[in-house]
């Protein structure tokens, strides 16, 4: 009873901040950082850390009361903490080593903390090409801690010698990337694919040293593919803990897909085909075969709002209207992100107040 009541707590007090803080049911552009990947690990996060150090910490503590089987995988973490550099590969164990010591904690929490948003998400992605053939990537992401998320979001570019190699939308204390892009190259999303309960695989393929993080993943394909190919070859064939979605696209016509994950290979690749009448893929959670489930039907709604649209009239706003459609955007809503590789400029997100 004491931890539900001190667990409560800590949970009002973190609405008190986001609403001082100013949530307003307009959409506003998340905080932008630059991480300096010229510099040590330890000290690229330093920044953001110290700008969230007074909420960071309280939110961690709220995502580990819904941390699946602690009593098992607690010590699990604990044991990857301890030899972080061993378990978890560049620049990763660095990077949270940094941000544990920016906000004075411990390192398994940071840990536990960037695990349990690989675990967390659900979503809905739509890459399309338009009339004139160029891509465009849109992405909702929805979270069970929706409330506390909101007040962390943030826009990081990934800088080296002072040029941006990528940009990630992402939440402050949070190493990996679910949404990213690569300037004049591709774009590209994670959502979930629910296989139960694979929380305990994801920590045994890490103490195995078979495997990492999907989010690690993701940037590093962000970090080191050139284009859309290389990206989509080193998602769809590196072996992973888990089974996920990746919602890809590029800078030339065609270069749009969806990858169903296993986990040393693909499942399936489902690319675009404008010819053929397939301008847009849509991916929420479910393999894109099968029906979806009558309680969580994002699906649908979205196909309905994209062939209002149609492949004439995309745009940044009209893209942003069929993100903003219910369910498609729900109360665990945290951002909205419009992008297009081939106008790296052109890249927007939304904190969302639905």
């Amino acid at each position: 009873m004491a931890t539900s009541i001190t667990m409560f707590s800590a949970f009002l007090i973190l609405l008190s901040v986001a609403c001082v803080n100013g949530f307003s049911s307009d959409p506003v552009n998340p905080p932008a950082f630059v991480v300096n990947l010229d510099l040590p690990e330890e000290q690229r996060w330093t920044e953001v850390a110290l700008k969230y150090k007074q909420l960071v910490p309280d939110i961690y503590a709220i995502m580990k009361q819904f941390l699946p089987d602690p009593t098992i995988s607690l010590p699990l973490i604990r044991k990857i903490a301890a030899d972080v550099d061993s378990y978890l590969a560049k620049p990763y164990a660095g990077e949270m080593r940094g941000i544990a010591k920016t906000l004075n904690m411990s390192l398994g929490d940071v840990v536990t903390c960037n695990l349990l948003y690989d675990i967390s998400a659900f979503c809905t992605s739509i890459v399309m090409q338009d009339a004139n053939g160029t891509i465009w990537h849109a992405r909702n992401l929805d979270y069970s801690f929706t409330e506390i998320l909101r007040n962390i979001s943030i826009r990081v570019d990934y800088q080296k010698g002072g040029k941006t190699v990528y940009t990630g939308i992402t939440y402050a204390g949070y190493v990996g990337l679910v949404t990213g892009q690569r300037p004049n190259a591709f774009t590209m999303t994670m959502d979930e694919r629910d296989q139960g309960a694979w929380w305990m695989n994801i920590l045994i393929a890490i103490l195995d040293r078979n495997a990492s993080p999907v989010s690690f993943l993701l940037r590093d394909t962000l970090a080191m593919s050139e284009n859309f190919t290389a990206a989509l070859e080193k998602v769809a064939y590196t072996t992973t803990a888990a089974s996920f979605y990746t919602i890809m696209g590029g800078v030339r016509v065609g270069e749009g897909a969806v990858i169903t994950k296993g986990r040393v290979g693909p499942i399936d690749i489902w690319k675009l085909d404008a010819k053929s009448g397939r301008w847009y893929e849509v991916e929420t959670n479910y393999d894109h075969w099968a029906p979806p489930p009558a309680d969580d039907d994002r699906r649908d709604p979205a196909i309905k709002a994209m062939n209002s649209m149609g492949q004439k009239s995309i745009s940044k706003k009209s893209l942003f209207n069929v993100m903003s459609t219910p369910p498609v955007m729900n109360n665990k809503t945290t951002y909205t992100v419009v992008m297009s590789a081939a106008q790296p400029e052109m890249m927007e997100a939304w904190i969302r107040n639905p």
